[in-house]
Formats: structure tokens, sequence, C-alpha cells
């Protein structure tokens, strides 16, 4: 006696391989039979008919490390139907840190993150520390993470713009070694943040290293991506060959009007490095608008020795710095295009607000408005950045090698703020968007969102309908699945996703969260 039955739905397997209808059998946590055989009973039936049955979808790309450790329930990534998500990116997780860096890794990980631990006490040093926490709250969806290198570089070099001596850049590698053969899956760049973007071309290769012996994954926020987006490809293929390690390229986008249309040609420069044998994968998020702290228009220089030290550049307002912060507004598509997502509760009349609005009121600049925001918010301040061109996020969508990453938070529906909407709709928005503009087939839409990511990470029994895999299965409605989250109201669910089990487990049965929780932190094997 099968524990359920997921009974004549459209089977996409995540292979590629063409849909066909069948019935899956559940029995514990794994996909014991999948058949077409009319007269199997199960404790549970559940009826799939007109219904996608797929592997449960692959979240590459967000920033929930601290999700599973709040109090407020982590759920908007399940009611998209993903099952898994991979933290620690942009060279920013939790993890490693130390007595001595606590403090301000913490203060790192605040300003450019929009959920941080609630608990401000938690020593949470290494993986190991990170999972003992995690693993004892019940989590939704399962999550799994990468080391951060501007996280892993604060806690050995800190936060000073230079390089890294030779004895720290040899305990930065061994600290790396330790967290790989702990459990992370690789390590992410986030190359136009500080500390990570003080690091240079000599300290990746080096690192790099590491990750291949471990066989992990490199994933980079590139250290540009509107007018030296090119340039800052070959940075990473350069490591790529220098290496063999699997580089990974995080929001493929291109910023900036002067760069729209330009996809094409970005695209073929990384089939190109394919060709000549480097190992590159990437992720894309389905919008228009990126999103990352405000402080990503303060240049590296004004930044440099931390958020104490950039908090008292931003109150000298010095006119190196207003041009420098003029010009990446400007480059990012003015004023008006950046938008205040949330002051995290300094100015709340400012959340919703753009930089140009948010100007008049102060009666300055832009860019001294940027200031003062950011002084008064503490440095503190998630904005929404509209820089993108629909025409190069469908061409980049279109390429079969390129997964999705939301890059977004497993939020609760409970905001008093509109953080981006890709946090509530990535997935469902994705396949809208692959139905409407007919870009691809079914199966290989599937494909992108679960055998390609769990091959990308190299999982063994996830990401593929297979018996003996594990049971992590969404099953939706591809005629009728939709993104509901707007820029102006974004905390809202998806329709289309009408179950989700995660283990074998229902943890959303008919469009309805169940009591069930069992979502756990996935390590990597070695």
């Amino acid at each position: 006696m099968y524990d359920f039955v997921l009974k004549d739905g459209l089977v996409v397997d995540g292979t590629r391989k063409i849909p066909y209808k069948a019935t899956v059998c559940i029995k514990g946590d794994r996909i014991v039979e999948i058949t077409k055989n009319q007269n199997v009973t199960g404790s549970k039936i559940i009826n799939c008919e007109g219904k996608v049955i797929s592997p449960g979808f692959i979240d590459l790309h967000t920033h929930s490390d601290a999700c599973p450790l709040n109090s407020k329930e982590a759920e908007s990534m399940l009611y998209q139907g993903v099952t898994l998500e991979i933290t620690g990116n942009c060279g920013i997780s939790l993890v490693p840190s130390n007595e001595s860096k606590r403090k301000e890794i913490r203060e790192f990980f605040s300003r450019t993150i929009e959920i941080i631990p609630e608990d401000t006490s938690l020593k949470m040093d290494s993986m190991k520390d990170y999972v003992e926490i995690a693993s004892k709250k019940q989590l939704t969806i399962n999550s799994g993470t990468l080391i951060g290198h501007g996280t892993l570089r604060a806690c050995v070099v800190g936060f000073d713009d230079r390089e890294a001596t030779a004895e720290e850049l040899h305990k930065m590698k061994n600290i790396l070694d330790m967290e790989l053969k702990n459990g992370a899956y690789g390590m992410s760049l986030g190359l136009i943040y500080p500390p990570s973007s003080y690091g240079k071309l000599d300290e990746f290769i080096e690192l790099a290293k590491v990750i291949k012996e471990n066989q992990g994954i490199l994933t980079v926020h590139l250290r540009n991506e509107s007018n030296l987006v090119f340039e800052a490809v070959d940075e990473m293929i350069k490591v790529a060959e220098s290496t063999g390690v699997h580089l990974h390229i995080s929001h493929l986008k291109l910023i900036g009007k002067p760069q729209w249309g330009n996809s094409e040609k970005l695209l073929n420069n990384i089939k190109a490095a394919r060709q000549r044998g480097c190992t590159i994968t990437c992720d894309q998020y389905p919008y228009e608008a990126t999103s990352t702290g405000l402080s990503a228009l303060v240049p590296g220089w004004a930044q440099d020795g931390g958020n104490s030290r950039m908090l008292e550049r931003l109150k000298a307002k010095d006119s190196r710095l207003l041009l420098d912060i003029k010009s990446e507004m400007e480059r990012r598509g003015g004023a008006s295009k950046v938008g205040i997502s949330s002051t995290h509760g300094h100015i709340t009349k400012f959340d919703g607000k753009n930089i140009e609005e948010i100007a008049k009121i102060f009666k300055l600049s832009p860019e001294e408005a940027v200031i003062e925001v950011l002084l008064k918010c503490s440095g503190e301040t998630s904005a929404i950045y509209y820089s993108l061109s629909l025409e190069d996020v469908l061409n980049i969508m279109k390429e079969i090698d390129i997964a999705v990453g939301s890059d977004g938070y497993n939020f609760s529906y409970d905001l008093s703020y509109n953080p981006h909407p890709r946090c509530f709709g990535t997935f469902p928005r994705f396949l809208q968007m692959i139905r409407e503009n007919n870009l691809m087939s079914l199966e290989d839409a599937v494909y992108k969102i679960t055998g390609l990511p769990a091959s990308i990470i190299k999982l063994q029994d996830r990401g593929t309908l297979k018996v003996n895999n594990i049971a992590d299965i969404t099953v939706f409605d591809f005629n009728e699945i939709k993104d509901m989250s707007t820029f102006i109201h974004s905390p809202v669910k998806p329709v289309g996703i009408n179950h989700v089990f995660i283990a074998g487990n229902p943890e959303l049965l008919n469009d309805v969260r169940t009591e069930n929780k069992k979502g756990r932190i996935l390590l990597k094997d070695n």
C-alpha cells in the first residue's frame, strides 16, 4: 500500500524527456513507482488529471540564510513550488566568523541582506554551528548553503581595501576547505560588495583551487553588470580556465540602457569559453528590475573599513563621493528608477518612494538624498532598481543551460512593506513567461528549474522524477500558473501551484498549507 498516489497527471520528469500521462506513487520519503496502471491504490489518492507532476523546483540563488532561524513563517518559496533553495550567495553568508569579527560581520550582513537573525546573541562561527542551530527549527523547505567570500574575507582580512597577505590567504583557504568538507556546496563571490570586491584575481584563483579539490561550485555576482560586463565575465573566465573550477554566474543580466540589446553577444562569449573547455553555468530571474541595498550606489572606496567608516564618509559629503553616487545612479537608470523597498523601520514613510520623490521632500539633489537616507537608516536600506530590458531578459531565458534563481527570500506573507516580487512569484512567473511567449517546450522549461539546477550542485537523488529518488514533488497547472505579486503589493501568493511534497510529505495540498514541516538543511556529499 502506497502512502500517496498522484494519479493520472502529466509527468514532466526533469530530464527533458517528452511528457507522458502516468501515476506517481510515494511511500515514506521516496518515489517507489511511476506507472500507467489505472488500478493503483494508496492511503491517499490525489487526482492530478490536467495537472503537471514535476520534481520540486530548485532555487539556486536566494538570501534566506537567516529565515530558518527566525520566528516568522518562511513560506513564500513553498507557495511557488520550491522545495530546495541555495543560500549564501553574492559573497554574503552568516558564516564563517569568530569572536573578534562577529559584530562587524553581523553589521555587514544586516547592511546588505533584508532578513537578519532576530537573536543577535547567536554564536555561529562555522557551518557546523549554523546547521546545528537551524536543524532545531521546523523548516518549510530544504536549504543548502554556499560560503560567502565577503564573509570569509571579513573573518580573516577584515574590511580594509587591500590585498590579503600570504598568511591571510593561507588561512582563508584552510577555513574554506573546512567549510566545504562540512557540507557547503561551494563559495560565492559578490564583486560589487565590499569586502568581496576588494579581492583580486590571484586570490580568487587560489580559493577556486580549494573549491575544485572539493568538487564544489564557484558562483559570482559579477564585478560589473553594465558598462564593463564583458570585462567582468572575462575576469571570471580566467579563474575557470586557470583552475578548472565549475563557474556559475549569478543573475545574468545587462544593467542600464546603453547595454540593452547586447545579451546575444554576452551569451556568445560564455559559449565560446565553454567550447574552450570551461565549465560555466548561469542563473537568471524573470524580472526587469533588480534589487539590493541602497549602499550599492556608494563607491567601494567609500566603504573601505566597513559600515562605520562608510557612514563617516557619507557625513562628509565630499564632491568626489557625490559625483560617484550620481554616476552609479544614472548608470542604473536615474533617480526615478531607484525605489526604496524598505528602510527596515527607520523611516517607513519612505518605503515605496523613489529617490527623485525623496529628493524633493528633502529639497536636496538626488545624490544628497541617497546619502541622507543611508545616514538616517545607518546604511540599512533595501532598494529596487528598474534597469533591465525585457528583450534581453527573454533572450537569456531561452537558453536551455541557464537555470532560474530568484535572488530573493523565503518570506512570511505577514509583512508591512513590499520587497521585490521575485520573493513571491519567480517560478510561477518564469513558467507564465514561457507559456505566454512560447519560448520553449514544457519539458525544457521544467528541466531549467529542476534537473538542471540539481546537476549544477551535483544532487544525486533530487531534481528528477525517478524511482528511489527523494519524493520532492510539485504539482501545478501549466495553463493557469501565474505570478500575482506586484511592486506595489508584493506579498501575494501565486496561482496554479496545487500540491507540494517534501520528502514524501505533503506541505501544500490543494493550494493550502498542511501542518507538515519536513524541510531540512542539506549538506553536500564530499
